[in-house]
């Protein structure tokens, strides 16, 4: 469990806590005025959560997407799509039909 910390006694005595952080396997939370700001961990809880939670497309992942979704989009420019409901209800006739 983590242990609670002001924001004071952080800088007072951050030497130590890293040590206890590092090598106690401690967390650290880090309060101010009473609400928890921030937290000291690891480098291998850190890692651990990293690991856990993908992160966030790259700058250049989410343009490659956004150039692959124009492609898609100038492919299917001029492409006459039906009214969904038309097509489905077409459908379901043509069912209706092949079971009578």
């Amino acid at each position: 469990m983590a242990r609670a910390v002001s924001v004071t006694e952080v800088k007072a005595r951050l030497s130590g806590l890293i040590n206890s952080i590092a090598y106690g396997g401690e967390r650290i939370i880090i309060q101010s005025r009473g609400r928890s700001r921030a937290a000291l961990v690891s480098v291998e809880d850190l890692r651990r959560v990293e690991g856990a939670h993908p992160s966030r497309p790259s700058k250049a992942q989410r343009t490659l997407a956004l150039v692959h979704a124009d492609r898609v989009r100038k492919t299917l420019k001029g492409l006459k799509l039906t009214d969904s409901v038309k097509e489905l209800r077409r459908i379901r006739e043509g069912r209706l039909r092949g079971l009578s």
